[in-house]
């Protein structure tokens, strides 16, 4: 499941459909989502312009006007992009009538292709993703969804400590094994011994993976080191997030993981917590996580340029790697249930 939802789009004249992409991606983002919209204008002496297609996987949606620039007809276009794309959504839109699109489509011999006349493009567009976000989602399946994106953000922070190792004690690392061993020993009492015992002989590879580690001794860890360098942080509200990342993602991922849950008039409901979800709730978590991923995102791009000012490319291309670390964290999230009610963002006009 991923946070992101891709349109590839095509119109010979884009700007013109820029305020229904620009309604479009609005709605995407209320919900939480990246948006992504690859537009395609294919014009007179554009030879093809379905080359370098990216893969179905990678679009949740196409969007496609049938008169296009030059010999290009939007209906022949969308049989291409069917043998291609067998189970993605089209919306085939124009100003002509529905009933001539359907016309254009049925001699193509297409399925699964949504006939839209143009001044209706940008409602019917948002409606046809509540309705794919319907049938696949549901809010228990949704306690998943946000258990695996916290579990990818719990990574990502083992790699961040990594990285802070490398800027912070680039030339000491057995001083922060050290310093988490203490932490860990102090958490954990009972596996005192045998943490200091890695803790003292340098397994930093040992103890960052140890289950005593926490997400809650990370963060408290991760959070003094970068006080260390925060004379070098010109972003300071990146501190402050830090300061809430064990509210708003270890304790819902905790309550997730270890309470039972049970359904209640249509919302999800925590055993020992007196907050129910429904949707709503569930888009406001989701954005949080998305907010927390593009926290350590920032973070992790300054302790990269650090790294390639100070000449050490093989730590910035480390760094690189933790990066796509966070965004399989934003991967893991997907759209809650949009049956929306009146008054919210996406609910029809």
């Amino acid at each position: 499941m991923r946070l992101d939802y891709r349109i590839l789009w095509f119109d010979d004249q884009p700007n013109n459909a820029k305020p229904v992409e620009n309604r479009i991606l609005t709605g995407l983002a209320r919900l939480g989502f990246e948006p992504e919209v690859t537009m395609r204008a294919p014009v007179a002496g554009v030879e093809d312009p379905l080359t370098d297609l990216p893969d179905q996987s990678d679009v949740d949606l196409v969007l496609m006007d049938w008169r296009l620039g030059g010999s290009h007809d939007g209906a022949k276009l969308a049989r291409r992009i069917r043998q291609k794309f067998r189970d993605t959504d089209i919306i085939f839109y124009s100003s002509e009538s529905p009933q001539a699109l359907r016309k254009a489509i049925f001699d193509e011999d297409l399925d699964g292709v949504h006939c839209v006349n143009r001044t209706e493009l940008g409602i019917r567009t948002i409606s046809h993703i509540q309705s794919q976000m319907r049938k696949v989602l549901d809010l228990n399946h949704m306690r998943g969804i946000v258990m695996a994106a916290t579990s990818d953000l719990d990574q990502a922070m083992i790699d961040c400590l990594e990285v802070v190792q490398a800027v912070v004690y680039p030339a000491d690392a057995a001083s922060f094994a050290k310093l988490i061993g203490e932490k860990v020993a102090t958490s954990m009492r009972s596996k005192a011994d045998d943490i200091e015992k890695l803790g003292n002989k340098g397994r930093l590879d040992k103890l960052l993976k140890e289950p005593a580690f926490g997400a809650a001794i990370r963060l408290t860890v991760l959070q003094a080191e970068i006080e260390k360098i925060a004379d070098k942080i010109r972003e300071t509200h990146l501190l402050d997030a830090l300061g809430r990342y064990a509210q708003e993602v270890i304790t819902p991922r905790n309550d997730f993981a270890h309470r039972r849950a049970s359904m209640k008039e249509g919302k999800l409901v925590l055993e020992g917590r007196n907050e129910a979800f429904d949707q709503n709730s569930m888009i406001q978590l989701r954005l949080k996580l998305l907010s927390h991923a593009d926290n350590l995102q920032t973070l992790l791009a300054i302790l990269k340029e650090m790294a390639e000012a100070h000449g050490e490319t093989a730590l910035a291309d480390q760094i690189e790697e933790v990066e796509k670390v966070v965004e399989q964290a934003v991967e893991s999230v997907a759209a809650p249930s949009p049956d929306f009610p009146t008054g919210h963002p996406l609910a029809a006009d």
